[in-house]
């Protein structure tokens, strides 16, 4: 396969309707109401500088590192959750969209709501490009350097009309059911930011009337801009050290009870015991969510002018252990360099709204719902956009769940990446990412424009690849191999611990 040059490349005819990426920076807005951002407790703080794992309870001397009072995981069940404050979409955030009046901006989104969208264009740029799992223990070096399957799922979402600004949604329709993991990720970071005795004041059998009052709170968010974009994220965590300041709070659960989410009460023993290894080990977390989570990761703490995550491991009953990820970390597991990983987000930006600019000139002042599905080539990836007008009565209907709207138009995107003047094939690779220079364009055309059949069969496919990733117990008969493992794992430490206590 013949590799052009630069310089070769914008003489040749194959230049022809490749588009320059525009440039630009993401800068920071003042949030119209500076409200103050919660701090860790516990003494977590000493987390955030010391690399590495922390365990909350040494497995070999059975003493704590951290209060007990953390170990052991308030449940779901006995919370208050009414007394928390609930999450507010773009497309129902009546401060932003006043602050995208105000700013004159066309499109308004948030980190939850627009994340997996960037994702799917970094995988069109870099053409799935590896993530570098070097310095992890022997024992993975022949285990998969790739993004998961859920990572490079399709992402879709809703551009809602609203009276002149576009806002971004995400599309639920096929993820609707709220997880034992979701819902013990907002109980869990109120325990990481309160004491004891605050947090118990949000339990069930305390029913303090007072805390209801909470849930009117505002919440603290950062706020920046990309061209016709206004960006929120909610701030989670400030600590004043940190180079920039504040940073994001994850909850992370072991391997299995990721997996088999629906079942995770079966997987109650499996802990984590180790710095290294395939299984019980924090090095294992750490490996799948550099594939599977990182990504995610990385554009959100850059919408929100982050320094990195806190990770707390868990299995839902136990607390385990806690690590600070710093976003420059992200980035050479990623990218390379934090220079690239700043080129990355704005080219994905730049080119998003490159695509809304189209949709919305074909669909004017009507909500939309768009998919983005990136497949690898052998020289480009390439990136099918699905469009679809949405009727103003039918928005969320399940009619929709598999079906497009009756107005579908699809859209190709393909990019041509020059490293140092030399265009390259396969995956993006870079010898020096501090330095090397990274040309890139890119070619946006509509496909199947007299095809309709093919239109639809398209999505259709796309959107079963959808279902079969986010509905997983729909599409399994029986355990993995790896789940019977993991299960075996879970069984023998329950039983070990029960010997333990006899013996006592």
């Amino acid at each position: 396969m013949v590799q052009l040059r630069l310089k070769e490349f914008r003489k040749s005819s194959q230049s022809e309707n490749w588009i320059k990426i525009r440039q630009g920076r993401y800068t920071a807005i003042d949030p119209p109401n500076k409200v103050e951002v919660a701090t860790l407790a516990h003494e977590l703080d000493k987390v955030l500088f010391s690399r590495g794992v922390h365990y909350l309870k040494d497995p070999k001397t059975e003493e704590y590192n951290f209060t007990p009072y953390l170990e052991n995981i308030i449940q779901p069940v006995n919370i208050n959750f009414d007394a928390l404050p609930a999450y507010i979409t773009s497309s129902k955030d009546n401060s932003l969209l006043s602050m995208a009046r105000e700013h004159q901006k066309r499109y308004i989104g948030s980190t939850s709501s627009i994340s997996a969208t960037l994702s799917q264009f970094y995988f069109a740029m870099s053409n799935f490009k590896p993530v570098n799992i070097s310095g992890l223990s022997p024992v993975f070096k022949d285990m998969s350097n790739k993004f998961t399957r859920g990572t490079k799922m399709a992402a879709s979402i809703y551009l809602r009309w609203k009276d002149g600004v576009y806002a971004i949604d995400a599309d639920k329709s096929l993820d609707k059911d709220e997880t034992i993991l979701s819902v013990m990720g907002k109980s869990l970071e109120k325990v990481l930011t309160t004491e004891p005795e605050e947090f118990e004041r949000y339990l069930k059998e305390n029913e303090d009337s007072d805390i209801l009052e909470e849930r009117n709170k505002p919440e603290s968010y950062a706020y920046g801009e990309f061209g016709k974009f206004l960006l929120r994220s909610q701030l989670d965590c400030y600590h004043p050290r940190l180079k920039r300041k504040t940073f994001d709070l994850k909850t992370r659960a072991a391997i299995p009870v990721r997996l088999d989410v629906s079942n995770y009460s079966k997987y109650l023993g499996y802990s984590l015991k180790k710095h290294q290894g395939l299984y019980e080990s924090y090095e294992r977390e750490y490996y799948d969510m550099l594939r599977s989570a990182f990504l995610k990761y990385i554009f959100q703490v850059r919408i929100g002018h982050m320094d990195g995550v806190l990770v707390a491991y868990h299995n839902t009953k136990k607390i385990f252990g806690f690590q600070y990820i710093s976003r420059k970390e992200m980035d050479k597991r990623l990218f390379g360099s934090s220079r690239i990983g700043d080129l990355v987000f704005h080219r994905s930006l730049a080119m998003l709204e490159a695509l809304l600019d189209k949709a919305t000139e074909k669909y004017p002042e009507q909500t939309l719902r768009l998919s983005f599905d990136t497949s690898p080539g052998e020289k480009n990836a390439m990136m099918n956009i699905f469009v679809e007008a949405v009727p103003s009565s039918e928005h969320d209907t399940e009619k929709y769940e598999m079906e497009p709207y009756e107005d579908l138009t699809v859209y190709r995107l393909q990019t041509n990446s020059f490293i140092n003047g030399v265009q390259v094939h396969g995956p993006l690779s870079f010898q020096n990412p501090h330095e090397d220079h990274w040309n890139m364009r890119y070619r946006l055309n509509e496909v199947y424009e007299d095809d309709p059949e093919k239109k639809m069969e398209q999505f259709k496919l796309m959107r079963r690849r959808q279902a079969t990733v986010m509905r997983p117990d729909e599409d399994s008969s029986k355990p993995s191999p790896l789940l019977e493992k993991l299960y075996k794992i879970s069984q023998d430490t329950l039983n070990e611990d029960k010997l333990k206590e006899t013996d006592k």
